[in-house]
């Protein structure tokens, strides 16, 4: 017998404390309701579920695309009913102008007014139709514009950074702001704030009290006045905004010298702008909004433009450095030219860059003639080739800094595409690495339906631009008799063009529908997957509890009852 170690308790002890771990285990799945609760519990398990977790993640939100894909459509073929309907109404007019029995001074005019309202409304429509800020039916979903179905058009990847609209307007010393807005007209004025129209009435309520203290400044304001003043002018502009239902918010400050106008929108859709003011008719003013936004103190229909600024944000370019353009097949050299440094933070916004790029590819294009020995605008009786006109290619940045390259010429099928020479990134840098033109668009809106960035992940939504122009109805004119009967033929081209698209938009809205049906059974199917994996199975784990639990109680006897053995020394001793 021994007292120094009591092995019958040790081994009890450790039991006990082996028990206890058990059932803290239990207890944190029972109470957690997951069997893996840490890495320890099942590091296979863990890492598959967690796999199986981003999927059913990525799953549930591709539904709520799809389903916000299927808004956009419906928003976009909703309107399309409207110029269904117009276009059917058009058709009726110039069915009756096309009688006889009406005279041209009188009742062919009357007709014509409302084939011209009816005119205005489908281009107010196509150029106002947008969900969540993106425009629908006016040719950017095409990547083209009104107009532009006859040609070509390459929407290169955005290469710029955006930033708010911000405008320098009226210098508030005597000789800017009392010259500026001395003589202005009590009007109506209409400014531009991230593509809505807001109307500023300076006769009435606050409007009324700033531009009564704006206009008896003659002799200008003191710079503590002018910042006094930028904060009214901004509380009045965003009350205003509210009021009239708009989204979005402007600042207006002081800098010290001049006020400067923002919008405190910092993507490409940024701008604030004035359009022009409401003036009594056959009258001319000077605008309270222009004079403040433009120390030329413009009058009522002098538009002062303000949209985001473009700076470019890819690799530093130099005169000289080459890619290719590809035409029809025909691989030529686009050579920056001289001046052509181009550095990340440069301004995009104006000519200079765009200009630059523009002289280059219509070089690139000129070799296309010489390398086919073609003439421009001449068709080559042996090869049946036409010579491209090299001024029929335009290149410009969009409002969100990508670089359009367009061919506005007569020669069809003129396809181009641009791509780097060896491990140079001329044209990476520039967006034009990938892609290629397409017939009077771009590349789209692309909606992610799936969990993975693959192609078949994605669906892209194309609307062609459904102005009066790109119809082919905007000349119509049924104020003749002739000219009535022309105009039913187009009018009748026109609504099977809106058909068309309505049909792609249906098309396009029921592949969503089936998308989702197939997101949700996948989403279901994982679940379960990972559900057997991850979750706890209450009745096992509860059978295992209750054994822990006795087998503690069991410990805890056997502990004291151990603890007992070596008193039987006591009697050896004694």
């Amino acid at each position: 017998m021994r007292i120094q170690h009591n092995i019958a308790a040790i081994n009890s002890n450790r039991q006990l404390a082996s028990n206890n771990n058990a059932i803290g285990k239990n207890l944190e799945k029972l109470s957690s309701g997951y069997k893996i609760n840490r890495a320890g519990d099942d590091a296979a398990g863990l890492a598959i579920s967690e796999k199986m977790r981003s999927q059913i993640t990525g799953l549930s939100k591709a539904q709520d695309n799809a389903n916000d894909g299927i808004s956009l459509v419906q928003t976009a073929e909703g309107a399309l009913t409207e110029v269904h309907s117009m276009l059917n109404r058009m058709t009726e007019l110039a069915t009756q102008s096309a009688n006889g029995t009406f005279d041209d001074a009188t009742d062919r005019a009357n007709l014509q007014k409302e084939v011209d309202s009816l005119l205005s409304e489908i281009d107010r429509i196509a150029d106002s139709t947008n969900y969540n800020g993106i425009n629908l039916l006016d040719g950017s979903l095409g990547g083209g514009v009104a107009g532009s179905a006859g040609g070509t058009v390459y929407t290169g990847a955005s290469i710029a950074k955006t930033a708010a609209a911000t405008l320098q307007g009226v210098a508030f010393n005597a000789a800017g702001l009392g010259a500026a807005v001395a003589s202005v007209a009590a009007a109506t004025d209409t400014f531009s704030v991230n593509g809505q129209k807001l109307k500023i009435d300076w006769t009435k309520g606050d409007a009324k009290t700033i531009a009564d203290q704006l206009t008896a400044a003659t002799t200008g304001l003191s710079t503590d006045q002018a910042k006094d003043m930028a904060t009214k002018l901004t509380d009045l502009f965003n009350a205003q905004m509210k009021e009239q239902g708009l989204n979005g918010s402007v600042k207006i400050t002081s800098d010290g010298t001049n006020f400067v106008f923002a919008s405190t929108d910092k993507t490409a859709n940024s701008e604030f702008s004035f359009i022009g003011t409401t003036s009594a008719a056959g009258t001319t003013v000077t605008s309270l909004g222009a004079a403040l936004m433009s120390s030329t103190a413009a009058t009522d229909n002098s538009a002062i433009e303000n949209t985001a600024k473009l700076t470019y944000n890819g690799e530093a370019l130099a005169s000289g450095d080459t890619f290719t353009m590809t035409i029809n097949g025909v691989k030529s050299q686009v050579k920056l030219g001289a001046g052509a440094s181009i550095k990340k933070g440069d301004d995009l916004t104006g000519t200079t860059v765009s200009t630059i790029l523009q002289t280059a590819i219509r070089a690139a294009a000129s070799s296309y003639n010489t390398t086919l020995g073609l003439i421009k605008n001449v068709k080559d009786t042996d090869s049946g080739l036409t010579g491209l006109d090299s001024d029929d290619f335009t290149a410009e940045f969009d409002k969100s800094g990508a670089l359009v390259v367009k061919y506005t010429g007569d020669v069809e099928g003129v396809s181009f595409s641009f791509s780097d020479i060896g491990d140079k990134t001329v044209a990476s840098s520039l967006g034009l690495g990938t892609g290629s033109s397409k017939v009077g668009g771009g590349r789209g809106l692309t909606l992610q339906i799936g969990d993975t960035a693959e192609k078949f992940n994605k669906l892209t939504v194309s609307v062609d631009s459904m102005s009066s122009k790109s119809l082919g109805i905007s000349d119509v004119n049924i104020s003749t008799q002739a000219g009535a009967s022309e105009a039913i033929d187009k009018i009748k081209t026109a609504i099977n063009s809106v058909s068309s698209t309505r049909g792609d938009l249906g098309a396009v809205q029921n592949r969503l529908e089936h998308t989702i049906n197939n997101l949700g059974v996948t989403e279901e199917n994982m679940t379960s997957a990972e559900s057997r994996i991850r979750d706890t199975d209450m009745a096992k784990e509860m059978m295992q509890y209750t054994k822990n639990n006795i087998l503690i109680q069991a410990s805890q006897a056997m502990l004291a009852q151990a603890n007992q053995l070596p008193q039987g020394v006591l009697q050896l001793l004694g």
